[in-house]
């Protein structure tokens, strides 16, 4: 009987292998990560509207001109809360093949380079959501290894894989993913930054 095929990389991973290789299981709950309702900023506004008229066919771009200045926005709302790195190699440990690129991660400490302790891990997607959960979930399960190899462990991280238009959130908590049932996008701007902020406010 074929073995079935290990992940090489967080991009190759299930569910199914979260569970097998790290015991990470996973269920979907309800987060209650809705928070205050954020008024965008006029630049972000324009922002995703110039965006939108491009052809947004591909992760890369849906990544630039959708998902990025949500992001620099809420940056520029948390000066110094946090450091927003974007397409950066994140290999943690290499015989369970959590290793890999990460489209968007989030570290609470300010340092030019990616330093513990690593917060959020966002991952843009061009077709059905669920069917990344499981990369996401590995990202995260690196951050939390990578956190405690470096002393400064948090064992909740919270992660979102998005489409640009529509975001899903995860949180690892313990030893289970949750997923959550609710799904922001940006048909409500104002709550998708409140939601956003209230995952930065969930460090603080």
């Amino acid at each position: 009987m074929t073995k079935p095929k290990r992940p090489s990389s967080y991009s190759d991973y299930s569910l199914e292998d979260l569970q097998t290789i790290c015991g990470i299981a996973n269920r979907k709950e309800a987060l209650n990560l809705s928070g205050e309702m954020i008024e965008p900023s006029v630049w972000l506004k324009q922002s995703l509207e110039y965006g939108k008229v491009l052809p947004l066919n591909t992760e890369k771009a849906k990544s630039e001109w959708l998902i990025a200045p949500l992001l620099t926005e809420l940056a520029n709302r948390n000066r110094h809360k946090f450091n927003l790195f974007s397409g950066n190699t994140f290999d943690v440990d290499v015989t369970k093949s959590l290793k890999g690129r990460c489209d968007f991660l989030l570290t609470k400490n300010l340092s030019l380079n990616i330093s513990a302790p690593v917060i959020a891990i966002f991952e843009a997607k061009d077709d059905n959501l669920d069917h990344w959960y499981g990369q996401c979930g590995a990202e995260m399960v690196g951050a939390r290894l990578f956190n405690q190899m470096k002393n400064e462990p948090i064992e909740i991280i919270h992660g979102a894989v998005t489409n640009g238009e529509s975001w899903q959130f995860l949180r690892l908590t313990d030893h289970t993913l949750l997923i959550d049932t609710e799904t922001y996008g940006l048909a409500n701007l104002a709550l998708l930054l409140g939601t956003l902020q209230k995952v930065i406010d969930f460090y603080y």
